[in-house]
């Protein structure tokens, strides 16, 4: 069976204690780490612009997610934290800590412009340099409405980076509101020999371009075809676990931690069983 984790990018509102505690609780095993500096007032799970007691810190952050039983999947940035040396620096160091080797991002730029598409491939491949150094892999989101956004523009990408340090972290419901024909099960198909992570959720029947409301990415609440992704995603060797990452909780002040926690749970329930690979054995009786 495929790992299933969660970002603790849902618990925004709440410690990182507590958001591991639900994600264990819900049945995950596996969390992608949110690093995000927040404008808004929302917790930072892992803090990368401390200067105090740094060492000290990140090995608290590590005891704790070891306590509670979970494998850290990546660490999830900024395409501005990435574009800082000194972040980078403290990135590598945390990365180090904490045991993991890589670190997610999504697309900058604007699509449909040759400059802003080749500027962020400059990011990129002048933050991979740095990363490599230290044995830490890139994996960049195709995001609705930036330089990488579908399957052409992300195979694009990978002719201009190193494959062995860059690749995708593949999110279907961006691929599915890249374009009114877009069929996120073929693009995963297309996409998994460049796929390094997969973020995993569901989606309105509607492709316009907003993410549709946190009810809609619930897994089996919405349009997208999650058993013909699953079957593949439980098929990819170089995929450690399949992310629940559902966005937009942080905007909903009268969600409780009970009613997050529910939707986790639910969306973990559902996923199960759809990552679960069965293997024929000698003993196997058909009926």
């Amino acid at each position: 069976m495929k790992e299933i984790g969660c970002s603790t990018v849902l618990y925004r509102n709440f410690s990182l204690k507590q958001a591991l505690a639900g994600i264990q609780q819900a049945g995950g095993s596996a969390i992608e780490l949110c690093a995000r500096s927040s404008v808004t007032g929302q917790i930072t799970h892992l803090d990368l612009n401390r200067h105090d007691d740094v060492n000290d810190y990140y090995q608290k952050v590590k005891q704790t997610i070891t306590n509670h039983n979970l494998l850290i999947e990546s660490i999830a940035v900024s395409n501005q934290q990435i574009a800082q040396p000194a972040e980078l620096e403290r990135l590598i160091e945390a990365s180090h800590q904490l045991g993991t080797d890589t670190v997610v991002i999504s697309s900058g730029g604007v699509s449909n412009s040759e400059e802003s598409f080749l500027l962020f491939v400059d990011k990129i491949n002048q933050a991979s340099t740095i990363l490599t150094g230290s044995q830490i892999r890139l994996s960049v989101k195709p995001r609705v409405g930036r330089a990488v956004h579908d399957v052409a523009t992300a195979e694009q990408l990978m002719t201009k980076v190193d494959a062995n340090w860059v690749g995708l972290n593949f999110d279907a419901t961006h691929i599915y509101r890249s374009h009114p024909h877009a069929d996120p099960v073929q693009a995963l198909a297309e996409l998994q020999p460049h796929i390094f992570t997969v973020r995993i959720r569901d989606h309105q029947v509607s492709r316009e371009p907003k993410v549709g409301p946190v009810e809609t990415q619930i897994p089996g609440n919405g349009g997208l075809d999650l058993v013909g992704l699953t079957s593949i995603i439980k098929q990819m060797p170089n995929v450690s676990a399949a992310i629940l990452e559902i966005v937009g909780t942080h905007k909903r002040p009268e969600m409780t931690f009970d009613t997050i926690q529910e939707m986790v749970t639910t969306s973990i329930s559902y996923l199960k069983p759809l990552l679960w690979e069965y293997v024929a054995t000698p003993m196997t009786t058909i009926i």
